[in-house]
C-alpha cells in the first residue's frame, strides 16, 4: 500500500490554535502524529503565543517556524487564511488546524472544532456574534479549498454539513481520547474520595462566554433551594469569580496536567456547563476516570455521555438544582456509572487518531495533485 512517506511530504499548520482547550488537544496529538510511521512531516507552521508557540518537534529534522502577526488577531487571520497562505508550497499537503481552509494550492485537511461556525439562530453576545458572524464567512469563501474536513462528533458533522451543504460529502468523524497525560494517569481511577452527602464537583472551563460561568451568578442561597455542595472549584482566577456570596464555590485558576490529575482525585463528580462544544473534552477525562457527569442537556453532550450523565436545562437554575439533588441521591445509594459503552466509540491512544488522520490526507492528498496535475 502507498502510504505518504513513501510519496511526499505533509505539513501541519496551527499558527491559530492558541485557546486552552485546542492547545491541550494538540499537545497529546502532534507527538502521536510525528510517530506515525505513514506521516513523513516537513514543515510545522507554528503560533506566536500560547503554549504552542515554544513547541519542539522530537524529530529535529522538521522545519519549524512561528507565524509573526503584527496586526490584531482578526485582521491578521483573514489577510492570512485568503492572502498570504498562497505562497505556501503547493506539492506539500497540508493538515490544517484552527478550523478555516487555507486559500492556496496545496492539497489540505482542515480539522474543525470550532461550535460557532455552525449556523445557529441561538441569542449571543453582540460582540460574539460579530466575531464568529466574521468566522463563518471566511469559512464559507475558502471552504472549496480543502478536500476533505474532519471533525470529533457525528453530531458536530451533521450541523456543519447543514450549515454548508457544498461540503457535505466531504466530512470525517473521528473522535479523540482523554488527554495523553491522563492516559498515563490511570491510578488515578482508584484514587476516589469517600462521599460523605455533600458533593466534590469541579468544572474545568476558560472564562469564555459560552461556557456559561455565568448561570452560577443566579445561585441564591437564601432562597428555598438546597445545594447539597461542599465544594466546587472552577479553574478561573478570583478576580473572575461568577458569584462571590457562595462559599463553597472556589476559583483554582488554570491547572497543570498534575494539578488536573489531583483535582479529579478529590472530586465526586464533574460539573460541565458550556452551552456550545464541538466535542466536549472533560466529558471524555471525567468517563475515562469513572467519574460521574452533570451536563447540559444539548446534542454535542448527548453524543458523547448517552444516557448516564444527568442533565439540566443550561439556561435554568431550577434545572441545574434538579440534577444536583439527583447526584447527590444517587451517589449516596451507592450509584457507579458504567461509561463502557461511551468510551467504545472513542479511540483508545492519541497514535490510533495519528493513523486514521494519516489515512485521511493519505487518501485526499493524492486526490488534490491529480486533479492538479490534470
Amino acid at each position: 500500500m502507498k502510504t505518504l512517506s513513501q510519496s511526499s511530504l505533509i505539513a501541519l499548520h496551527f499558527t491559530n490554535v492558541t485557546g486552552v482547550g485546542a492547545v491541550r488537544l494538540l499537545e497529546s496529538l502532534l507527538p502521536a502524529m510525528e510517530s506515525c510511521k505513514d506521516l513523513n512531516i516537513s514543515n510545522m507552521y507554528l503560533p506566536n503565543r500560547g503554549p504552542l508557540a515554544s513547541y519542539q518537534p522530537a524529530n529535529k529534522t522538521i522545519h519549524h517556524k512561528q507565524y509573526k502577526r503584527i496586526l490584531p488577531n482578526s485582521i491578521s487571520r483573514v489577510l492570512e487564511c485568503l492572502f498570504f497562505s498562497r505562497t505556501l508550497n503547493p506539492f506539500i499537503p497540508i493538515l490544517v488546524f484552527g478550523d478555516i481552509p487555507l486559500h492556496c494550492k496545496a492539497p489540505q485537511v482542515v480539522f474543525v472544532q470550532n461550535s460557532h461556525l455552525l449556523s445557529c439562530p441561538k441569542k449571543q453576545h453582540p460582540l460574539d456574534y460579530l466575531k464568529f458572524l466574521m468566522a463563518r464567512i471566511l469559512f464559507r469563501l475558502t471552504s472549496e479549498c480543502a478536500n476533505a474536513f474532519i471533525v470529533q462528533t457525528v453530531v458536530m458533522k451533521e450541523l456543519l454539513a447543514l450549515s454548508y451543504p457544498s461540503i457535505t460529502n466531504k466530512i470525517i468523524v473521528i473522535p479523540q481520547p482523554a488527554p495523553q497525560w491522563l492516559l498515563e494517569a490511570v491510578s488515578v481511577k482508584v484514587q476516589k474520595p469517600f462521599f460523605d452527602g455533600s458533593l466534590r464537583l469541579i468544572y474545568p472551563a476558560a472564562g469564555y462566554r459560552h461556557k456559561n460561568h455565568q448561570l452560577l451568578s443566579k445561585i441564591n442561597l437564601k432562597n428555598h433551594l438546597q445545594w447539597p455542595i461542599k465544594k466546587l472549584k472552577i479553574t478561573l482566577t478570583s478576580d473572575k469569580n461568577p458569584n462571590p456570596k457562595i462559599p463553597w464555590l472556589e476559583c483554582i485558576g488554570l491547572l497543570s496536567s498534575e494539578q488536573m490529575i489531583k483535582a479529579y482525585s478529590e472530586v465526586d463528580a464533574l460539573l460541565f456547563l458550556s452551552t456550545d462544544e464541538s466535542y466536549g473534552l472533560p466529558l471524555v477525562e471525567a468517563m475515562f476516570l469513572g467519574l460521574p457527569i452533570i451536563c447540559p442537556e444539548l446534542p454535542y453532550a448527548r453524543s458523547l455521555c448517552g444516557s448516564e450523565a444527568i442533565y439540566f436545562d443550561p439556561n435554568s437554575i431550577d434545572s441545574l438544582n434538579i440534577a444536583i439533588i439527583t447526584i447527590q441521591e444517587r451517589l449516596k445509594n451507592g450509584w457507579i456509572p458504567n461509561w463502557q459503552d461511551q468510551l467504545e466509540k472513542i479511540p483508545k491512544t492519541w497514535s490510533e487518531v495519528a493513523n486514521q488522520m494519516a489515512k485521511v490526507m493519505l487518501e485526499n492528498s493524492f486526490h488534490g495533485q491529480e486533479l492538479r496535475q490534470n
